[in-house]
């Protein structure tokens, strides 16, 4: 039964006037709504009762009832400004719905009584009023008391209740939403990680080309590197692109590390034509293309085929990038080795918790293969843990 005073999002505050907003300062909507929907419902079904089946003198009967409307409106305001002083101390606001909430009930069915008695006195009001010997005015006196005490306590309950459900919505948008944005954060940095990382080893490539006074290859590949700057680039730093332009920017990087190696390096690409548009974390590829080049490319005498393709595999695509040769079982400890791995891993993790997955090893065609599952784009940020 906690009320936490926590702000509450746009969907769930209504905009109303500043002096509303001081009267109730806490759950605005929930604390008007309560309070006149419990006693307009109160009055209205007793109203209806005194006029089929009350008094002949329905007029002065409804009086009654709409002073204890009244009365008991600013009296469970009343209540309500105490349960929002105690805030979310539990114990302290079922301590107010007991003892305190009985001497609130007293007072409104005794002051309730002492407007519509005046002059007379409150027990001669009660006795006159429903025809019952003076005696027994005091005991009916408490009997409307409990009722209305009733009446409150079930007010106060219901409120706690729906402010407790509210307050759960809110801190519970909340952490999505710091979910949401720490994922994104997690991404964004894993992905700017790979940019340096890239133009680390194509600069390399051109001071290779240079020290062996290949001007013409090393230009070609100075263009090709700023053609492919500039469409990694141009994307304004989306994290999400179509599996086609992922490809498109592989297909530049391969096209310059042939500069490097017209002779021992060719490549082929398949995407088939139902995943083409598919969404993926951009440069989520290049670490897997930049490993073949560095592990198969660059320490094989013989010529190293590379190979992409993307296809659907039930209802998760799955990216693979193969080349020939085998995977040294010491090769993690070789410097630089796992950086790229270990960095698609974390970058999965971070937007599909463990609905995605990156799989290497070698295959029975002595073929190196690695291999990224990943699941429809609305499973971002679903929350796999509940």
């Amino acid at each position: 039964m906690s009320m936490r005073f926590m702000p509450v999002p746009e969907s769930l505050s209504p905009k109303v006037s500043p002096f509303w907003h001081r009267i109730f300062p806490v759950n605005i909507d929930l604390a008007m709504k309560s309070i006149f929907g419990v006693w307009a419902a109160y009055l209205v079904v007793n109203a209806l009762r005194t006029i089929l089946w009350g008094v002949p003198d329905h007029s002065h009967t409804l009086t009654d009832y709409l002073v204890t409307t009244i009365l008991s409106v600013a009296v469970t305001w009343l209540l309500y400004r105490l349960l929002a002083r105690v805030g979310d101390r539990s114990a302290l606001a079922v301590f107010i719905l007991t003892i305190p909430t009985i001497f609130l009930a007293i007072g409104t069915v005794y002051l309730t009584n002492l407007i519509l008695a005046y002059p007379i006195s409150v027990l001669e009001h009660i006795s006159a009023e429903h025809l019952i010997p003076l005696e027994d005015a005091l005991s009916h006196f408490f009997d409307t008391a409990f009722i209305n005490y009733l009446i409150l306590v079930g007010w106060g309950g219901l409120y706690l209740s729906m402010a407790n459900s509210r307050n759960s919505q809110v801190a519970l948008t909340h952490s999505r939403n710091l979910e949401r944005a720490t994922r994104e954060s997690e991404m964004r940095a894993l992905r700017y990680q790979l940019n340096p990382h890239f133009v680390f080893n194509a600069l390399n490539s051109v001071s290779s080309l240079i020290i062996d006074k290949k001007n013409g290859p090393a230009e070609n590949l100075v263009d090709g590197l700023a053609d492919y700057m500039r469409s990694v680039l141009d994307d304004d730093g989306e994290n999400m692109i179509p599996v086609e332009q992922e490809l498109t920017q592989q297909i530049r990087y391969l096209e310059i590390e042939q500069v490097r190696f017209p002779n021992r390096l060719s490549f082929d690409v398949q995407i088939d034509d139902d995943v083409r548009g598919w969404k993926i974390p951009a440069l989520i590829v290049q670490p897997l293309v930049e490993n073949a080049i560095k592990h198969g490319v660059t320490q094989s005498c013989v010529p190293v085929r590379i190979s992409i393709s993307a296809t659907k595999d039930a209802d998760r695509l799955k990216l693979v990038v193969s080349n020939n040769g085998r995977m040294r079982a010491t090769s993690s400890k070789i410097k630089g080795t796992g950086t790229g791995l270990a960095n698609i891993r974390e970058r999965l993790a971070a937007l599909y918790g463990p609905a995605a997955a990156l799989f290497t090893g070698n295959d029975s065609d002595d073929l190196v293969v690695a291999t990224i599952i990943i699941p429809d784009e609305q499973q971002i940020f679903r929350d796999y843990c509940l």
